[in-house]
């Protein structure tokens, strides 16, 4: 091999190997891009935490506001739906007690694989309210449907999954020790007055929030 075929396999080389590096620094850019702009997407939501149970008359009560103030607000709201309310587990859940008997538990669990099935929130409040106010609580099929969420939970249901998800609600809903069902957390911190508003006045205390931590755009009228 002569040193002239040796340099043109070594720019070569050279070449491939700086296109790469090129290559990876754009990739690796626009995943850092992505981070950033999700980063801030967050951090202009209000986060909001619902520690409910599925055969509460309260939390009933409160999906009344919940359905309307999240459709109108989705695009300010990070919301985290937490069905386990006072519910309690034994045996790293091989049995839970709930406040409203075994149904609800039952209940819980359903919401909890429903919940699971997406990571689309709009969806997991349509799905939450439609069935909470259906007469009969019985409206799963009905309601996963208007959602567009598959309602094959069977598995999730009957298996190790829907325990997890269960330990894991009650994981999260014993950080703040609720003594009233439905509990709102406003960005992981509770407040009992702003709770006390929320119940009355859910979209006032929302509004009122985004407005206090600047979390609307200047030019919008939504709270007006």
């Amino acid at each position: 091999m002569n040193k002239l075929t040796v340099n043109i396999i070594l720019t070569i080389v050279l070449f491939f190997l700086i296109w790469q590096t090129f290559t990876y620094h754009m990739v690796l850019e626009k995943k850092c891009q992505n981070i950033n702009e999700q980063f801030k997407l967050n951090m202009k939501q209000l986060h909001v935490t619902l520690l409910y149970e599925s055969l509460c008359p309260d939390t009933r009560n409160f999906m009344h506001q919940l359905g309307p103030v999240y459709k109108e607000f989705q695009d300010y709201i990070d919301i985290l739906l937490v069905p386990f309310g006072k519910a309690q587990s034994e045996r790293n859940g091989a049995i839970f007690h709930c406040q409203h008997g075994p149904a609800e538990c039952k209940g819980n669990r359903l919401q909890g694989c429903v919940i699971n099935s997406t990571a689309n929130q709009a969806a997991q409040v349509k799905f939450v309210v439609c069935q909470m106010l259906a007469p009969d609580y019985s409206r799963i099929d009905q309601c996963a449907n208007e959602a567009g969420l598959l309602t094959d939970v069977v598995q999730c249901l009957s298996s190790e999954t829907g325990t997890k998800l269960q330990l894991q609600a009650e994981l999260v809903t014993k950080k703040y020790s609720p003594s009233f069902i439905p509990t709102i957390v406003y960005n992981g911190v509770f407040d009992q007055q702003l709770q006390d508003h929320s119940l009355r006045d859910f979209r006032g205390t929302v509004c009122y929030l985004l407005r206090q931590r600047n979390l609307l755009p200047s030019s919008s009228t939504i709270c007006q």
